[in-house]
């Protein structure tokens, strides 16, 4: 015997460029990759191929643009709300809609005014940053949504304020201690929120802001100890962040070995190493948190 135990479905790599034009000249945008999955009352389609409860998923998708289209958000977070809301108000047998949305980060290009040399944002011109934006909106019928954001593939980098020492050592050890190293890495988290008050764009951008100031302003002792100080700064930060899931790579940089030359390095010349890579993952929660 076989027992469905689970199922969900959609429409994965919806791609979204919304426009939202304040003025003729000013225009704000979202440049997006939506994926919809809809749990419910599916079990038939998939034991007996009767599809009458369907949603297809062309439609899933047809409705992405067209919610896109007429509403009005300002985040990501928002509009997967919006989306949550339709399916689950539209279609009596959907108990849950999960939204994922990966947004393609733009700036506005600084560009010069008149003769003074002075520079401003432009209104409708734009250039592409690193980073991605993410979120998750969770939403299931007769509760409130859960909202996930987070970031992926945020470069930095000092090349000094970073050491690692005192560690254990065994006979595999041959690690050497150092108190001043290169520290690069690529950050990815995401952070759960306890409200859904929240002004979305503000609290991605004073999460990016904890991690820039602690990785700036503090020596490491780690990149363990690192890791907790950010996720600590963010909830400081931005009281409606309640969990923070936080991945950081160590992408190392060695000095070049000199000594084969006959000179010495004296600490400005070395070597990125992408592979192996250390991995130092953490999860931090609010104290007393709610969830």
């Amino acid at each position: 015997m076989a027992t469905l135990v689970d199922n969900r479905y959609g429409k994965a790599r919806v791609r979204v460029l919304r426009v939202f034009r304040e003025s003729e000249q000013k225009h704000n945008i979202f440049d997006f990759d939506c994926r919809v999955l809809l749990k419910g009352d599916f079990s038939d389609t998939y034991l007996t191929g009767d599809n009458s409860k369907v949603v297809p998923t062309d439609t899933v998708k047809n409705t992405i643009y067209i919610l896109a289209q007429q509403e009005t958000f300002k985040s990501l977070e928002e509009f997967g709300i919006i989306l949550g809301k339709h399916f689950i108000a539209n279609y009596s047998w959907v108990s849950g809609v999960e939204a994922v949305m990966k947004e393609n980060v733009w700036r506005r290009v600084p560009v010069t005014v008149g003769t003074t040399n002075t520079t401003k944002e432009h209104d409708h011109s734009f250039q592409r940053d690193r980073e991605v934006h993410n979120c998750t909106v969770t939403s299931n019928r007769g509760k409130a949504p859960v909202v996930v954001s987070g970031i992926d593939d945020l470069l930095i980098m000092k090349t000094t304020q970073s050491g690692f020492e005192g560690y254990n050592k065994c006979k595999y050890t041959t690690l050497k201690e150092t108190k001043d190293r290169v520290f690069a890495t690529v950050v990815t988290a995401n952070w759960t929120y306890n409200s859904l008050n929240v002004d979305y764009t503000l609290a991605f951008e004073k999460f990016k802001q904890s991690v820039y100031d602690i990785f700036a302003l503090t020596y490491s002792k780690s990149v363990q100890e690192t890791l907790y100080l950010m996720a600590k700064k963010a909830m400081e930060l931005c009281p409606q962040i309640e969990q923070v899931h936080l991945s950081l790579p160590n992408k190392h940089a060695f000095g070049f070995d000199f000594a084969r030359l006959n000179l010495e390095n004296k600490n400005v010349v070395f070597q990125p190493v992408e592979e192996p890579s250390g991995l130092i993952e953490g999860t931090i929660k609010r104290t007393n948190a709610k969830l």
